[in-house]
């Protein structure tokens, strides 16, 4: 084969192998766009179980296993955000948060026992 022949077989292997890379990567994109679709049925399917069970509906052991984790973590949340609630004071003033005991506003100086 000569010079040319062994250019032109290049060229076409080149441009085969781009074709190629471009195939593959509009692919890749179509199988990332399927697995995010499934990504989102599985978060509805899961949505739609937790709605089941506030409902009061029995499901699987395992399904029920965790249902309650998330009870008992709903309820610690809840047990946490009134203990901060607690520990926070809004100057009669100014309006900034604090933390209870504090005797003058850090932003303003406003006494906070009044």
């Amino acid at each position: 084969m000569n010079f040319t022949g062994k250019l032109n077989a290049g060229m076409a292997s080149l441009a085969q192998n781009m074709k190629n890379g471009a195939d593959n990567c509009k692919l890749d994109g179509e199988i990332a766009q399927q697995q995010r679709k499934i990504r989102q049925l599985i978060k509805e399917i899961g949505n739609l179980a937790v709605v089941r069970l506030e409902a009061g509906d029995e499901m699987s052991p395992e399904i029920m296993e965790r249902y309650a984790a998330i009870k008992e973590i709903k309820e610690k949340i809840s047990e946490l955000e009134t203990e901060r609630k607690v520990s926070i004071a809004v100057c009669p003033r100014c309006g900034a948060k604090t933390s209870i005991g504090m005797n003058y506003c850090g932003k303003c100086g406003a006494n906070m026992s009044e």
